[in-house]
């Protein structure tokens, strides 16, 4: 075997289990920290109405 194509294969290799590493994250940030996301926003905006500052 040639010493480039090992090489390539090792790398595709580590490429690919860094990308379910990165799916797997982006999965778990979207559905744990989204929602907290949406709940201060709308805080905020609740808060700018009620004391009359404006939103944004």
């Amino acid at each position: 075997m040639d010493d480039r194509l090992l090489r390539s294969i090792i790398t595709i290799a580590i490429a690919v289990v860094l990308l379910i590493i990165a799916v797997r994250f982006l999965y778990w940030a979207v559905f744990k920290l989204l929602p907290i996301a949406i709940v201060i926003i709308a805080a905020y905006i609740v808060y700018c109405i009620v004391t009359g500052k404006k939103v944004f």
